[in-house]
């Protein structure tokens, strides 16, 4: 099969290699549709992501949808030519995050797309690729395969507003109208918030945001809106930049919490004793746990709206153009890549 690797920085090459062959509990799945997350775009600027460096060359893509070619020995309740959404997560299931229902946390994860397993497991920017039956999710009428490819990053918002304990009334900022953003815009719009401003420097993701339902945006060089006295009762910080995370305390009103879900540098200096005059809840958000059926059952229900997210789609052939467009943010939100 031919499968685009990522071997560093600004290098994604289209080789040839082995397809993988479905073991027991497993199928053999050709994605159909893969979105570019934010982590791939880090992996593709940087060659790695976080403390995410890559050992050897390997197929990113997490974000996907796709239909089954075959089925492996023991598969029950799946079928050649079911089309599925995948849930890319495959932890161990038997350490203490995962008893404890909170199996994103597993050290021995396993996770398509990702180095952060050794060794790496080869993403969706490939013709074929073997999963675990149980994380495929058989797509119910009313979802397309592009939508159904939206699911994972849908998944990493709602984790992210799981993290505040009542959404419902809430004054919420969001502060990087990227992606992640727009979800958790329609996420916390969908589970009742009052009130939602999102922030960015891209006057494009601002436009986006208020086409989403967001009530205002921020422009956040404008520095006298950090200073104007408005609060916020939740802040959620998904653009992954410092600057953003200062001015995202500087406004969560005192007692409030503040997520953090962007990806951000290793070291920075941050406000501790606001964090303290304030009583503020800092928390950490990362990947997703036990909210995929949920997530698929709310857009099947009409509850959440996937409309417009995705604005460019390229074909298999045109990943490195695909990368290269989702690192410009030149007037885009969501790319996908279509087999």
């Amino acid at each position: 099969m031919k499968a685009f690797l990522l071997h560093g920085a600004k290098d994604v090459r289209l080789e040839e290699k082995p397809a993988p062959e479905p073991g027991p509990g497993q199928v053999l799945l050709a994605p159909k549709f893969t979105g570019i997350c934010g982590s791939d775009v880090h992996y593709y600027q940087h060659g790695y992501c976080g403390r995410f460096v890559p050992r050897r060359p390997f197929a990113l893509g997490h974000e996907f949808s796709g239909e089954i070619c075959r089925v492996g020995p023991g598969v029950q309740g799946l079928g050649v030519g079911d089309e599925v959404a995948v849930d890319p997560s495959m932890p161990c299931g038997c350490c203490r995050h995962c008893r404890s229902g909170h199996y994103n946390l597993c050290l021995a994860m396993k996770y398509f797309g990702s180095a952060s397993c050794d060794p790496h497991l080869d993403g969706s920017l490939a013709q074929y690729v073997a999963v675990p039956a149980a994380n495929c999710h058989v797509l119910p009428a009313g979802i397309s395969l592009a939508q159904a490819a939206l699911l994972e990053p849908l998944c990493v918002a709602m984790h992210a507003v799981r993290q505040v304990e009542d959404i419902a009334g809430a004054s919420v900022l969001i502060t990087g109208g990227g992606p992640i953003g727009q979800l958790i815009l329609r996420v916390v719009r969908a589970f009742g918030a009052l009130k939602v401003a999102v922030s960015d420097v891209n006057e494009f993701d601002r436009e986006f945001a208020l086409q989403s339902g967001a009530n205002a945006v921020i422009n956040p060089l404008d520095e006298a809106v950090w200073k104007s006295g408005a609060g916020y009762d939740v802040v959620f910080e998904a653009s992954g930049v410092p600057s953003a995370l200062a001015n995202g305390l500087e406004v969560a009103h005192r007692g409030g919490s503040l997520v953090l879900v962007g990806t951000l540098p290793e070291e920075f200096s941050i406000p501790g004793n606001l964090i303290m005059n304030r009583q503020l809840k800092v928390l950490g958000s990362f990947r997703f746990a036990n909210v995929f059926e949920k997530a698929l059952a709310l857009v099947a229900a009409g509850i959440i709206n996937l409309d417009g997210i995705v604005t460019a789609t390229y074909g298999f052939g045109e990943v490195p153009q695909a990368m290269q467009r989702a690192l410009s943010k030149d007037r885009v939100m969501k790319v996908q890549v279509a087999s």
